[in-house]
């Protein structure tokens, strides 16, 4: 019996909804901890937790004197370079700037067996009194092992992520001399520990390396409203999480190649540091101490 073409559709479209119901009904039941969006989650327990980590740290870093950031390696013709500077003479050590990560980029808490492993997903962790997080280098070691390109230099100047292309493989994290990747060895959502406090940013799956990206949303979100607008942008305007949250103003961040930039006007007549295992990489995220 021949049928139309019409009908062919429709009986094919039928079968595949029929088939969805029952993939549906076979799979396992979403746990009751699961928190997708939590709105007003106990900010305590993430306060408890960066004090866990804080504990099971290594100290201050091993600071050397460098010079100024220039252009990017691979962006000399760019003319931004996005990264931070930290002045330690201000910095008490607080850690509302980790809280404030946490909070702006949906970073998770662990649970109670990633804790005792130390294996806190931290983009940004008090290492002794020193906040210390993905220094954005120039010359990533950590871009260079990666199989995917999930690890990739962004043309503005800093390090990126992108999320649906890491397969997990850790390279990146072996390889990055300052540990600041964090691979998810558990997924947050089933575990009841994944709190979208901010909708502009993904939940990132188990399995992935995550880390510092320099608040992205926030510098797009900058360049859509000055591209509206007709606007050259040259990258002011913007703060990361962490610097807006900062009590004491110790956090500068900017665009390294604009000489009127904030960050480049605080770090004038200022002695500028590494840790010195990311010293000879370019790093964009210094710090701080003293005066030429």
């Amino acid at each position: 019996m021949k049928i139309s073409r019409a009908t062919f559709l429709k009986l094919m479209a039928g079968m595949s909804a029929l088939f969805s119901l029952v993939s549906c009904r076979r799979m396992r039941p979403i746990p009751e901890n699961f928190h997708r969006v939590s709105v007003k989650p106990d900010l305590k327990l993430f306060e408890e937790e960066i004090a866990i980590a804080s504990k099971n740290t290594p100290t201050n870093e091993n600071l050397v004197r460098i010079s100024r950031p220039g252009a990017h390696p691979k962006f000399p013709h760019a003319d931004v370079r996005f990264g931070m500077a930290i002045d330690l003479e201000k910095c008490n050590g607080c850690g509302k700037c980790a809280l404030a990560c946490m909070v702006e980029n949906n970073v998770p808490r662990v649970n109670e067996d990633e804790s005792k492993r130390g294996r806190f997903m931290h983009w940004l962790e008090m290492r002794g009194d020193i906040p210390v997080m993905c220094a954005h280098c120039g010359d990533a070691p950590c871009e260079k092992v990666c199989p995917t390109g999930a690890a990739v230099a962004s043309p503005d100047g800093f390090s990126a992520m992108v999320y649906p292309r890491c397969i997990g493989t850790r390279f990146c994290g072996a390889n990055c001399p300052l540990h600041a990747r964090k691979f998810n060895y558990t997924s947050a959502e089933e575990n009841g520990f994944a709190y979208k406090f901010n909708a502009e940013v993904p939940l990132r799956p188990q399995g992935v390396m995550e880390k510092c990206s320099l608040c992205i949303q926030r510098l797009q979100n900058a360049r859509i409203r000055a591209k509206t607008w007709g606007e050259n942008w040259d990258g002011s305007g913007v703060k990361t999480a962490c610097a807006e949250a900062c009590p004491n103003r110790a956090i500068i961040c900017g665009n390294w190649l604009d000489a009127d930039s904030e960050l480049v006007r605080a770090t004038r007549g200022r002695i500028l540091y590494a840790p010195k295992a990311i010293a000879d990489f370019s790093p964009a995220v210094v710090y701080l101490l003293g005066k030429l």
